[in-house]
């Protein structure tokens, strides 16, 4: 399984003030009492009319803001390093009042930087953090956080071929339809423009296109490399943690100042490994495919350790897309007159083949493609008032499972972790209000990370019998001197604490605490990954990144 999204209902989190909730109950009040079950006929009935009524045919005009606006909307479109998000930035910074939304917090982070160097004043929202600044124009987010309601002049929306993630595909769906900005520029690639227009044209939107093209092309290595061949500039991209570290090792041995970048590092400390790396201060950059989003680095060869990866269920291929977004980062204009892309020597039989063959090919849409959506709180108390539910599971299967919902358009996501934590939330805080039990299981918690399950499932569980979560008690079991696989843990506790506590104001509190160890935790990671020790013995069984 796959970690669950941060799954927020439009503009759930109101800028600039932070979240508001409905109180949870007192320990002592139970639940409302189960209202008699209704006959087959009559369920069957109410499931008719409220798909009737919660069906997708409506959810362009759900988001009456940005409806109003008559948006004028412009696909960027082009491969990686053809200057796209460059000129949205651009046009971004001359916006009076606008919004950034990217797919992940270093991202975020990020886009506040570059316009806050073009002298434009920037807040940051996330899943995890708001950050206001005074006078600022525009607000840099994670796009689960896009405010739906508050009308904007430019609004960017970037990677927007992850429309068709089956995860977090549902947050661009709403950010491409929802965002009430007189000017949209939607970042993306070539594959992803036919589905987006339909999206639009669904809004009654159409949608002019801006082509960039790559200043310079990535050829194919002839001949796998080897590990002892490499040199300044290279990137070696693996496909789990474990093996990121171990290849970080040998190439260290070899006499390489090395950055390593991959899923578990925090934003900060990816954003650290990028510098060192752009800098010089490194040589070799070994990495998982997150170099594949947005970050643009001086990487003259990006070779393939392996092509194939752990997709949370089974190993597969690399798709067409994947391919070419990594090895798109090879060559980058002003530093490098081309690019190249391989594979190591150590890689799997045949993976050249396998390769040339990817990059051969142009990714493209999924075929029969609907726009994801996800439910709401909206949803979720319609649900519980007509068919008298009150166990969180059993709405959201409703949801999901139950109601005819979809059109040609539109499809429910799939969001199989969002019913596990739903279903162990009812049994371990039933106590607490509908609405926030929904909250709680949108949180970002794998429920196959125990560790952190168990301490989620507890703070919910205090929070349900006293209405506090309780003292942070990871805060005195690592240090940033711990080993490196526990600090990684201790820190998406902290990333889960803080997202908590955003939205639950008074409930749990300790925030400087946390964010103290947080920032002790990242110069821990940091130490570790400059320092000379081998890293790779301590792996973990999970080979997520």
């Amino acid at each position: 399984m796959k970690t669950p999204a941060l799954l927020l209902p439009p503009a759930s989190l109101p800028e600039p003030s932070r979240a508001r909730r409905v109180p949870a109950a007192p320990a002592s009040d139970a639940r409302p009492p189960a209202r008699p079950r209704l006959s087959r006929e009559a369920e069957r009935a109410r499931l008719e009319h409220l798909a009737r009524d919660l069906g997708f045919h409506g959810y362009p005009d759900s988001f009456a803001a940005a409806r109003r606006l008559g948006r004028q909307v412009t696909l960027y479109v082009g491969p990686p390093n053809s200057g796209k998000t460059h000129a949205a930035f651009e046009r971004l910074a001359q916006a009076t009042a606008g919004a950034y939304l990217a797919p992940l917090r270093l991202l975020a982070l990020e886009g506040r930087d570059r316009l806050e160097t073009r002298g434009v004043p920037c807040s940051l929202l996330t899943g995890e953090e708001h950050v206001p600044v005074p006078d600022a124009r525009v607000v840099s987010s994670t796009v689960e956080m896009v405010n739906t309601r508050q009308a904007i002049d430019v609004a960017v929306i970037d990677e927007a071929q992850m429309l068709f993630d089956p995860d977090r595909g549902w947050a661009w769906t709403q950010a491409i339809v929802g965002v009430p900005a007189r000017e949209l520029i939607v970042i993306c690639s070539a594959y992803a423009v036919e589905a987006i227009r339909r999206l639009l044209a669904v809004c009654g939107e159409a949608a002019e296109v801006r082509e960039f093209e790559r200043k310079q092309h990535v050829q194919l290595l002839k001949a796998p490399v080897p590990l002892e061949a490499l040199r300044a500039g290279d990137a070696v991209v693996a496909f789990s943690r474990r093996e990121v570290l171990m290849l970080r090792d040998r190439i260290a041995q070899q006499g390489h100042r090395v950055s390593v970048i991959y899923g578990a590092l925090p934003p900060e400390v990816r954003r650290g490994e990028a510098e060192r790396f752009a800098s010089g201060q490194t040589q070799v950059l070994v990495a998982t495919d997150a170099i594949g989003m947005g970050l643009n680095l001086p990487i003259r060869r990006v070779l393939f350790s392996s092509v194939t990866k752990f997709d949370g269920e089974a190993d597969r291929d690399l798709t067409e897309s994947e391919a070419h977004q990594i090895a798109g980062r090879a060559g980058r204009y002003g530093l490098h007159d081309e690019g190249h892309a391989g594979v190591l020597r150590e890689a799997e039989q045949g993976a050249l083949r396998v390769l040339r063959q990817l990059l051969q090919r142009q990714p493209e849409a999924p075929p029969g493609f609907k726009a994801r959506v996800a439910p709401t709180a909206w949803h979720v108390q319609t649900i519980a008032e007509r068919l008298g539910r009150q166990r969180l599971r059993q709405v959201l299967g409703v949801f999901m499972e139950q109601l005819e919902l979809d059109n040609e358009h539109f499809e429910v996501a799939a969001l199989e972790n969002m019913l596990e934590l739903a279903d162990l939330l009812d049994r371990n805080a039933g106590a607490l209000d509908l609405t926030d039990r929904f909250v709680y299981a949108q949180a970002p918690v794998d429920p196959d990370a125990t560790y952190q399950l168990e301490h989620f499932l507890a703070w919910a569980a205090n929070h349900a019998r006293s209405g506090r979560a309780g003292a942070p008690g990871f805060l005195d079991e690592v240090d940033g001197h711990s080993r490196l696989d526990r600090m990684e843990q201790a820190l998406r506790l902290c990333t889960l604490w803080l997202w908590l506590d955003l939205r639950f104001e008074g409930v749990y509190g300790h925030v400087d605490a946390v964010t103290a160890l947080r920032d002790e935790l990242n110069r821990g990671i940091e130490r570790q990954l400059k320092s000379r020790r081998p890293l790779w013995q301590h792996p973990r069984r999970s080979r997520r990144v």
